[in-house]
């Protein structure tokens, strides 16, 4: 089979990234493709402007990715700088980067509490950003507080594109005007949606729960993807079914339904915390999205860990009192210091354990000890359909 141009390049959209293995990362689409050694190579041949001899066994392997728009072809080379140093091992793969602890809100499940006017300086979060290009970093979860309140968010927003992995902010929405929208240079943003105006409101203040429908609207028009993350809370129990018919009309391709955990201002309010057997089904609503995981053999967060607005580094922004270094010290360098929690450590044998990985670990730790089963995960899954929970060490 032969092809109309000489040269192959990876369409804009993708790059390489040399994890545990390598591969291409789709990175406006999320999708991670491991690759061969030798589909890699030549991938990295294409990108140096080479013009690779082609094998017969190449061919399928170029017919796919044509067909993917993942590579295109051209009559002259077309050069492209890539970020291909060896990552850690475990691969740090997902950043939640809290920029600042600042918010516009009082929400009352916050668990990071009440603000300090802390804000991670310009320098410090370009730094860490190069850093985590560096290690291979595949999704910057850009958080706080509410990201748009640290004073120089516009100048984090302009540097983002430029950087080789995808970048998600998390926010409440209530400031995202058109015009805001429009501005934004992240590839997604993920926007609290805790019920409908009653549940909603309840938790984040009056007149919230219709600013964050337009900020969706907003971001929609401006070719943003939108994802939605809800909590469950005593308040919006009975609104869920609506809220999933709201969220589904808009043609919202990942909705993430999690509970609080007691931290924070839920301390103060822990008349919203909803127990395992009852809160169990509502986490089942929760659709699309997922992490690329290679690490088979340990609890959640093999691939993620947290900066806080401090500078420090921790497990994950639930393990705030616990942190494991400073930014200060390099990225690579405390992220290779956090405690790994293998799998055979918990607790736990059940048919289910290899999928849910033990659940939240920090949970657990509330609720009991560190290595016993989440049980709001042992419910939703249906290992745990009723009765006393106490039984449940010995089921497992």
């Amino acid at each position: 089979m032969s092809f109309p141009n000489k040269f192959f390049s990876l369409t804009p959209r993708c790059t390489l990234k040399h994890l545990e293995e390598p591969y291409l990362y789709d990175i406006e689409k999320d999708e991670l493709y491991e690759l061969s050694k030798d589909a890699f190579e030549f991938l990295v041949r294409c990108s140096q402007g080479k013009s690779p001899k082609i094998k017969k066994k190449d061919e399928e392997f170029i017919q796919f990715c044509l067909a993917e728009k993942l590579i295109i072809t051209s009559e002259i080379p077309i050069k492209r700088e890539l970020t291909l140093s060896s990552s850690p091992t475990p691969s740090l793969r997902y950043l939640e980067f809290q920029v600042t602890d600042r918010c516009n809100l009082r929400c009352k499940h916050c668990y990071v509490g009440d603000s300090r006017n802390q804000d991670l300086s310009f320098e410090r979060i370009e730094r860490v950003l190069k850093e985590f290009e560096e290690i291979q970093g595949l999704r910057l979860l850009l958080s706080g507080g509410e990201p748009l309140t640290h004073p120089q968010f516009w100048k984090i927003n302009e540097v983002l594109k430029g950087y080789a992995f995808r970048s998600v902010l998390l926010s409440n929405g209530t400031l995202i005007t058109k015009k805001v929208a429009q501005k934004l240079r992240v590839h997604e943003v993920q926007i609290s949606l805790d019920g409908m105006r009653e549940g909603h409101e309840f938790l984040r203040g009056g007149g919230t729960f219709k600013k964050t429908l337009q900020a969706i609207e907003n971001l929609q028009e401006s070719g943003i993807r939108v994802s939605i993350a809800t909590m469950i809370h005593h308040r919006n129990l009975k609104e869920f079914d609506e809220l999933a018919s709201l969220i589904q009309s808009k043609n919202i391709e990942e909705w993430n339904v999690d509970v609080p955990c007691i931290a924070g201002r839920m301390e103060e309010n822990r008349d919203l915390w909803v127990e395992p057997s009852e809160a169990g089904r509502f986490l089942q609503y929760g659709y699309g999205g997922g992490l690329h995981s290679s690490e088979k053999n340990a609890t959640c967060g093999a691939h993620l860990c947290a900066i806080l607005s401090t500078g420090d580094v921790c497990k994950c922004g639930l393990f705030s009192q616990d942190p494991v270094g400073s930014i200060e010290e390099g990225l690579r360098i405390c992220w290779e210091r956090i405690p790994r929690i293998p799998l055979k450590s918990l607790t736990c044998n059940c048919t289910e354990l290899e999928e849910c990985r033990g659940g939240c670990r920090f949970r657990a730790k509330y609720v009991g000890d560190l290595y016993q089963p989440d049980l709001f995960q042992c419910y939703a899954r249906g290992v745990l359909k009723g009765g006393k929970e106490d039984d449940h060490q010995e089921d497992h």
